[in-house]
C-alpha cells in the first residue's frame, strides 16, 4: 500500500470513529446518561426519596428551602412579604375576595405545602386547589376517580402531612415526581388540565420534543387558569391565543362555560376576574421561547461538581447564577445584565402601580355613582370597562417576572389597563353629576 493510501485510510478512520461518536451523541436520548435508579413505590411521589439516588439534584432542589431577597429588590423568596402592604391598592382592587385577606411574595418550591396548608385562603376551597402542588393529584386521585377529587373539600384530599410548618412534614407536596416520570426520570406532564387545554390547541404534549418539555414541565402549573363551575376541573383559556386580550374574549363570550367570574367587587358591583400567574403565556410569545430558550435554561442552568454535570434544581432568579444562566448566550458584563433586568423591573413596577391604582379609583367611583341612584343598566358600561380594567393590571401584576418573561406585552397590558380603568371613571362619574372619586383607602393591616 502507498504512503498515500496509508495517508487516507488514516483519515478515513478518524472520520469514522468521530462521525460515529457524533451519531451516538445526538441519538442517545436526553436525560439517560445516568444510572437510573429503582425508587421503592412508598416513596416515588416523596422528596426524600431520591436523595441517595440522585443526590446533586436532590441537593439543589432543597436550596430552594433558602430566603433570600431578589437581586433587583422585586420578588425573592422571603417568608411572609405582602403585596397587600406594598400595594396597598390591592386592598380595593381584591375587596370582597380571599385575595384581599393574604397575598404574599411565594416562596421556593419545598414550601408549597407549608404555606398552602397555612393559607389565609383556604378555608372555602375545593380540592382542585392541589392540582398544582405535586403529582400527588394525579398520581393519586386522578388515576383512581380522574376529575372527582375537584369538587371534593380541601381538607378531603390535599396530601397528608406529618407536620404542616416545616418542609420535611409534607413530603408528598412538589418533588421530583412532579416533573419527572418516578420509573424513567424522564420529563412529564402530569396536570391534566393543561394536557387537555394544549390538546384543543392541536399540541400533545405527551409527544413534545425534549426541549419543548423543559418549558412545559414548568409551564403546566406556571399559567392562567380557572376552575370550570360544571365540576370544579381545571382549565386553561388558551383557545384563542395566549394574549390577556386573548383570554379576556374567551371568558366574555361564553367559552368558559357556566364560569362568569370568580366574585362581585362589593364596591363597584362589577362581577370581576382574578387573574393567576400567566408566566407560560409570556415565555411562549417570547424572544426567549422563539430562539429555543426554555425556563430550565434559565432557572435550572446546568452546573459542576466534582467533575460531574448535571441540572441544578435550584429554581431560582438567573441572576443569582448569571455565569451559568446568561453568559452563555450573553456577551455583557454581568452587571451591565442585572443593571438592565433592573431597569425593566423598575419601569414595569411603576406602571404596575400606576394601573392599580386608576383601577381603585374605578371602583369607587363607580360606588359613588351607585350612591348617587344609578340604576345596574346605567352601570353596566362602567363595570365591564373596570372589569376588562383590572384584568389586564392583574394578569401582568399576577405575572411573576416583573415584566422581564416579556416586556412588550406587559407593558402593553398595564397600558391597557390604564386606559380602561379612566373610560370607566369617566362613565361611572357622568352618572354621578361629574364628582371625583375619593383617593383609595389606606390598609388596615
Amino acid at each position: 500500500m502507498s504512503k498515500m493510501k496509508i495517508y487516507l485510510a488514516g483519515i478515513l478512520a478518524v472520520a469514522v470513529i468521530f462521525f460515529g461518536f457524533i451519531v451516538i451523541r445526538v441519538g442517545a436520548k436526553p436525560g439517560t446518561s445516568f444510572e437510573l435508579a429503582k425508587i421503592p413505590e412508598d416513596m416515588k411521589m416523596t422528596k426524600i426519596g431520591y436523595k441517595d439516588a440522585y443526590p446533586l439534584q436532590y441537593n439543589s432542589y432543597m436550596k430552594n428551602k433558602e430566603a433570600a431577597p431578589s437581586p433587583t429588590g422585586y420578588g425573592g423568596s422571603l417568608p411572609h412579604v405582602s403585596y397587600l402592604e406594598e400595594q396597598p391598592e390591592m386592598l380595593e382592587n381584591f375587596k370582597g375576595y380571599k385575595f384581599s385577606v393574604q397575598y404574599d411574595v411565594a416562596r421556593g418550591h419545598v414550601w408549597a405545602g407549608v404555606d398552602q396548608i397555612n393559607s389565609q385562603r383556604i378555608p372555602p376551597q375545593k380540592g382542585n386547589c392541589i392540582a398544582c402542588k405535586g403529582s400527588y393529584m394525579y398520581d393519586k386521585w386522578f388515576k383512581e376517580s380522574g376529575w372527582e377529587f375537584a369538587s371534593k373539600p380541601f381538607a378531603e384530599v390535599t396530601p397528608p402531612y406529618t407536620d404542616k410548618d416545616t418542609v420535611e412534614g409534607t413530603e408528598l407536596y412538589m418533588g421530583c415526581s412532579t416533573c419527572h416520570d418516578p420509573d424513567t426520570m424522564q420529563l412529564r406532564v402530569y396536570q391534566q388540565g393543561f394536557v387537555d387545554s394544549m390538546a384543543r390547541r392541536g399540541i400533545d404534549v405527551n409527544n413534545a420534543s425534549h426541549n419543548d418539555m423543559r418549558g412545559y414541565v414548568c409551564s403546566q402549573c406556571h399559567n392562567e387558569y380557572y376552575f370550570m363551575a360544571e365540576d370544579g376541573r381545571v382549565n386553561h383559556p388558551w383557545d384563542n391565543g395566549f394574549d390577556p386580550e386573548n383570554e379576556l374574549q374567551f371568558y366574555q363570550s361564553g367559552q368558559a362555560g357556566a364560569f362568569q367570574g370568580d366574585w362581585k367587587h362589593p364596591d363597584s358591583g362589577a362581577m370581576m376576574l382574578k387573574a393567576q400567574h400567566p408566566e407560560f403565556e409570556n415565555w411562549v410569545t417570547s424572544v426567549h421561547h422563539d430562539a429555543g430558550v426554555t425556563c430550565v435554561d434559565c432557572h435550572m442552568p446546568y452546573m459542576r461538581e466534582n467533575g460531574q454535570k448535571y441540572t441544578s434544581h435550584w429554581m431560582t432568579s438567573p441572576l443569582k447564577t448569571v455565569e451559568q444562566s446568561c453568559l452563555k448566550c450573553h456577551d455583557e458584563s454581568p452587571e451591565t445584565l442585572i443593571a438592565r433586568v433592573k431597569t425593566i423591573h423598575d419601569n414595569t413596577f411603576k406602571l404596575q402601580r400606576i394601573a392599580g391604582e386608576t383601577c381603585a379609583k374605578a371602583h369607587l367611583s363607580i360606588k359613588a355613582a351607585m350612591d348617587r341612584g344609578a340604576n345596574d343598566e346605567q352601570l353596566a358600561q362602567a363595570r365591564l370597562l373596570i372589569r376588562e380594567g383590572q384584568w389586564f393590571w392583574d394578569w401582568a401584576c399576577a405575572e411573576n417576572s416583573y415584566g422581564f418573561h416579556n416586556t412588550d406585552k406587559l407593558m402593553k397590558s398595564f397600558a391597557l389597563s390604564i386606559d380602561k380603568a379612566h373610560q370607566a371613571i369617566e362613565a361611572a362619574n357622568a352618572l354621578a353629576g361629574g364628582g371625583t372619586a375619593p383617593a383609595p383607602a389606606a390598609p388596615t393591616m
